[in-house]
């Protein structure tokens, strides 16, 4: 260690004393106090309780404000600590976790401890929360907490994915009970948690304020204050960033406005082939029931001919519930190219020779979309008339919740393939229970998905995963239709937005 001497040391005090009188002292941590990243938010909020949270944008911002036991790095998408410091299991049952200690929650609500994860989990799994995420903590027996900073779960059966079920997504946010109960009925718009950032102020119409929680066990954010300007319009939003209103957009999904950013030099933040958006086909509707139905529709719609004509640079067809960069990700599960001859001969063996009507439930923020004007043609090309039946966001997201729809959009961001397979196949998740919308319930499927997810040995795991891919797509309860990049276009001089695998950005990461 180097030591300074008195006489230096003082003349240095003199010397930092006459700068402050006239200026603050030029450190990093008292320039970023300043520095606001004003974002690009692309619709209405709705909520950012993590017991009922959906839709992205919305998941961006807990993501920010909460924390999990464990959460994923942004640049690689792996699992590494959070609230828990470490965490043990001998056999995937019984997991023990170690918590970081001195964490602060926001808004002065004092320090976490063990008794914050046992609170969390228990409100997501009581009825009375009716959280959609119920699914992913159904499988612990017992949690324990043998002192403040250890908790100890119990499962039901062994479980390789649990550090998913834990992390900073969803039910795996650890929320406070005086917090909540302040909260009322106003809880999803009064979030407190232990992240980067709390929110400071929201007007639903317009805008988002998030400010740096200094408490945070990592250290304070670069950046003081995140300002999300609602912007719906991708072209407004564009011309905002053009003109220096905005830092960072979250989300460009036009083709032409993200190629006209790219030839202006604004930096291209993205990652690519992250998740899978389908069309979901509800059981209960006695014409879709028909498994001959669902694959004329999957081959009536040329999804590659789509993406490379409306956007290459933001789609690319989807095989698969499942990504390709998914470990358990299987290429040998049917799949189903153009094919309108097949898809009319599948329509007259259904007893549909003259096809039918197609209700699919949209929302009226996106208006009717380049791609659904597509799937439109294509399946009046085999006789199926598809009307679009359009609502406001939360009404949709509440629809498809309930399962009320004869079709409807489903984008499936997910690290974790079990969240993916249980949630959406499921049957104790059939809505309104939970997010298998399409209400579909296969015995050998579940049997199937329960065994992979417990199975200790690797080239058996990937069989099961691989079976179960098998039945998915030959049952087809939701028909891939596209995968999905994502970009966030910024200003050159904004730094650290890294774009994890379910759409999210780390602020803490982000300077300016």
């Amino acid at each position: 260690m180097k030591f300074l001497s008195p006489s230096w040391l003082s003349a240095a005090l003199i010397a930092s004393a006459m700068a402050l009188a006239t200026l603050s002292l030029a450190t990093p941590s008292s320039a970023a106090e300043d520095k606001t990243l004003v974002v690009r938010f692309y619709d209405d909020p709705a909520g950012f309780d993590p017991a009922n949270i959906f839709r992205i944008e919305n998941e961006n911002i807990a993501f920010n404000i909460f924390s999990g036991l464990t959460t994923y790095d942004g640049k690689t998408g792996k699992i590494v600590p959070d609230l828990a410091e470490s965490w043990e299991t001998k056999d995937n049952l019984t997991w023990t976790f170690r918590l970081r200690k001195g964490v602060q929650w926001q808004k002065g609500y004092g320090e976490f401890t063990a008794a914050d994860v046992l609170y969390s989990y228990k409100r997501i799994l009581d009825p009375a929360t009716a959280s959609p995420y119920v699914s992913e903590l159904t499988g612990i027996e017992t949690m324990d907490a043998p002192d403040p900073y250890t908790v100890v779960i119990r499962l039901k059966a062994p479980n390789g994915g649990f550090l998913h079920t834990v992390a900073n997504y969803h039910q795996g946010q650890i929320v406070k009970k005086e917090a909540i109960e302040a909260a009322g009925d106003q809880v999803r718009w009064k979030p407190v948690g232990t992240g980067p950032y709390y929110l400071d102020s929201i007007d639903v119409s317009s805008r988002i304020v998030l400010k740096r929680h200094d408490g945070y066990y990592k250290g304070p954010a670069p950046i003081a204050t995140l300002d999300f300007h609602i912007i719906k319009d991708d072209a407004t939003a564009a011309i905002a960033l053009r003109n220096g209103e905005i830092d960072l957009l979250m989300r460009q999904s036009k083709e032409e406005q993200l190629q006209i950013l790219k030839d202006a030099g604004f930096k291209m933040n993205h990652v690519d082939n992250y998740a899978s958006s389908l069309k979901v086909m509800n059981f209960s509707d006695p014409i879709l029931k028909d498994v001959r139905v669902r694959q004329a529709i999957a081959h009536a719609i040329d999804y590659p001919a789509i993406t490379a004509a409306i956007a290459p640079s933001l789609q690319g067809a989807a095989t698969s519930m499942l990504m390709p960069w998914m470990d358990v990700f299987s290429k040998d599960a049917p799949t189903y190219p153009y094919d309108p001859e097949k898809a009319k001969k599948l329509l007259a063996e259904a007893g549909y020779p003259d096809g039918f009507t197609l209700k699919t439930l949209g929302t009226s923020a996106q208006g009717v979309t380049e791609q659904q004007q597509f799937e439109i043609d294509y399946l009046s090309q085999v006789g199926i008339k598809m009307e679009l039946e359009l609502v406001d966001t939360p009404t949709f997201n509440q629809r498809r919740n309930k399962g009320e729809f004869m079709t409807a959009s489903r984008l499936l961001p997910a690290i974790n393939p079990d969240m993916i397979l249980f949630s959406y196949l499921h049957p104790v998740n059939i809505a309104p229970k939970g997010l298998n919308g399409a209400r579909y319930n296969n015995l050998e499927l579940t049997t199937t998905i329960e065994a992979a997810r417990a199975e200790a040995d690797p080239e058996r795991r990937m069989e099961l995963y691989a079976k179960a891919q098998k039945i998915v797509m030959a049952d087809l309860p939701y028909i891939p239709a596209t995968s999905s990049n994502v970009f966030w276009p910024s200003k050159t001089n904004v730094e650290g937005v890294n774009i994890n695998y379910l759409a999210q950005v780390n602020f803490w990461d982000v300077t300016k």
